[in-house]
């Protein structure tokens, strides 16, 4: 059953209202599933969202990895577009309510296990991409490099008013990173 359960929609509505305030009766709603289908599928609301973000985090690495494996971008889109699935697809739902930080952890101070381990397949990721497709200067700094975008990224989020503010300012970020 949670193969039809949206992780974004439940993230959306647990955002709306806090966790704490959000009742199951709530997110069945929201994911279009009964209450008590939820219970038995779960457990309890707090099993709920901890799928739920653990599902958003997989998602979003795996969007991510399949923009870097894109042969047919360049090494800056692909970075580009690969930063903006792991952290700027998340942008709508941060500023969607003020509750929406606790539900999104990946973008917090501190993520989680779930989230740490993904950002390191990312970082590597993205750093395997440096070493073959970027400059000859940068394979030698090419963990630090992506390591940095990964930061940037995540800072970007809570520094921008929009997810388009934060593609206007990613595309200069990761162009000067990498000389173009």
């Amino acid at each position: 059953m949670s193969e039809r359960i949206s992780a974004d929609c439940l993230l959306a509505a647990l955002a709306r209202s806090g966790f704490r305030k959000a009742s199951m009766e709530d997110l069945a709603r929201a994911t279009g599933v009964s209450r008590q289908a939820l219970y038995n599928r779960f457990g309890s609301k707090e099993a709920l969202a901890d799928w739920a973000v653990k599902a958003s985090i997989e998602a979003s690495l795996a969007a991510a990895l399949r923009h870097l494996a894109n042969p047919k971008l360049a090494l800056v889109p692909r970075l580009i577009e690969a930063l903006d699935a792991w952290a700027g697809r998340h942008i709508d739902l941060l500023r969607s309510s003020p509750h929406a930080i606790e539900v999104v952890p990946m973008v917090a101070r501190d993520p989680g296990d779930a989230a740490r381990a993904a950002e390191r397949k990312l970082v590597a990721a993205m750093a395997q991409a440096i070493r073959i497709s970027g400059p000859g200067a940068a394979a030698p700094r090419a963990g630090g490099m992506a390591q940095a975008l990964a930061w940037t990224a995540k800072g970007l989020v809570h520094a921008v008013p929009d997810h388009a503010a934060f593609r206007r300012e990613l595309d200069p970020i990761v162009g000067a990173m990498l000389g173009r």
